[in-house]
């Protein structure tokens, strides 16, 4: 899950990363550049050999003229040859008139030159070739690593990568990410452990504690008594509320998200009704504006995840005149699901805006006393829905007061590849 977060820092933006070729495709033309170098060192060694140490002794190759013989008569082979001493037998051709003719030694030369070119020029290629296999080949093994990363940034702690084979580089990098994975995993599901049994011996003792003071208010009219009695009603439904918030945050995290069509918008319109009463209570002004947008993923989890979010913007609002505003739309190339909270209230400082996800952590401004509803673990079970959805969570404090959350959902075709 990525966490865009506002600061009144002074930020750098990153440049334009420049493309860069694959590491299969650098080493194939490294190993295509070492043969070539390698060929261009040998052949220059033997043309320089070949043109300074030898001593050549070429003699001319010898012109037969033709003859012209005449029809039905017979050559006679004791007349002389133009062209060929008395005594000494003409050169009889052994190829064809295309044969490649060698005179001198520049002529030689030459063509050992041109023939090295274009053997580089095959061993180049032979060298590509050559090297994009056996590259695909020692890399393979990255492949099962990199999708094991991937499954581990998207909560899959449970897969291993088994790379067997010989040990070199590459499989004790396999082994080490296999141990650091299994090492928190047991991290990861003991916390989970922890968080659920405690919030289930929790959830006993407080239900307890609330009926007894329910009897306790009930039968004692005295002023000071009853007000004391109501305080710390107030103060064990407090806690109730936090036990049920971690039992709602372990669940997510323990949960594995289903891809089912949602239409944000109808879930969004759906959470706004059952929300309804809360804001009129609160007096304030639900403004909806909601387009379709298509997405994949839990319904019971993405529902919980609007009403959170909703509440939050109510809770945390101005009571009497205050506003929240819902608006969902589809966008980006492959259609993109937003969802955007916004809502009035105190304003919040930008610094402050990034540790709102943090469980228990409530911005200074923001409803704080001991008879709050809120409990400080809404976004946290918010930023976990959307690590489990793959999506993003920005969130941005208004200048005018109040907070706007913008959450974004992948395409349905590109979550549930």
């Amino acid at each position: 899950m990525a966490l865009s977060r506002t600061t009144n820092q002074e930020t750098t933006v990153p440049g334009i990363r420049r493309y860069r070729a694959t590491v299969r495709m650098r080493l194939a033309l490294t190993y295509s550049a070492l043969l070539t170098g390698s060929g261009i060192i040998m052949l220059g060694l033997v043309y320089v050999f070949m043109r300074f140490v030898p001593t050549y002794d070429l003699a001319a190759a010898t012109v037969t003229p033709a003859t012209t013989a005449v029809p039905g008569s017979t050559p006679d082979p004791s007349a002389p040859v133009p062209g060929v001493p008395e005594g000494s037998t003409p050169a009889v051709p052994s190829g064809t008139a295309s044969e490649l003719l060698v005179t001198s030694t520049d002529q030689m030369l030459n063509l050992l030159l041109v023939i090295s070119l274009v053997v580089l020029v095959v061993l180049a290629v032979i060298g590509v070739v050559v090297g994009w296999a056996v590259a695909g080949r020692m890399l393979k093994p990255l492949q099962y690593i990199n999708a094991a990363v991937r499954g581990a940034t998207h909560g899959d702690l449970g897969q291993r990568i088994g790379l067997a084979g010989p040990r070199d580089e590459i499989s004790e990098l396999a082994t080490n990410f296999d141990t650091m994975l299994e090492q928190l995993e047991r991290s990861f599901a003991a916390s989970k452990r922890f968080a659920s049994n405690a919030s289930h011996e929790l959830s006993t003792p407080l239900a307890t504690s609330r009926a007894m003071l329910d009897v306790a208010i009930a039968k004692h009219d005295g002023p000071e008594f009853t007000k004391v009695l109501h305080r710390l009603r107030i103060m064990n439904e407090r806690s109730i509320e936090i036990t049920r918030a971690l039992l709602e945050l372990a669940r997510v995290d323990s949960a594995t998200a289903r891809t089912e069509p949602i239409d944000l918008a109808a879930t969004a319109a759906e959470v706004a009704r059952a929300c309804a009463a809360e804001a009129a209570a609160h007096g304030i002004k639900v403004e909806l504006s909601l387009d379709p947008a298509a997405m994949a993923g839990d319904p019971v989890l993405i529902r919980q995840l609007l009403t959170n979010l909703v509440q939050n913007a109510i809770r945390h609002n101005t009571d009497g005149d205050g506003h929240l505003s819902i608006q969902t739309a589809s966008s980006g190339a492959h259609g993109e699901a937003t969802l955007v909270v916004a809502n009035s209230g105190p304003v919040l400082e930008p610094g402050i805006v990034q540790s709102l996800t943090e469980p228990f952590f409530r911005a200074a401004g923001r409803t704080s006393s001991s008879g709050s509803k809120g409990h400080g673990l809404g976004l946290s079970i918010v930023s976990a829905i959307l690590e489990r959805h793959r999506g993003t969570l920005d969130l941005e404090a208004q200048p005018t007061g109040g907070l706007r959350v913008t959450v974004t959902f992948p395409g349905a075709g590109v979550f549930a590849e």
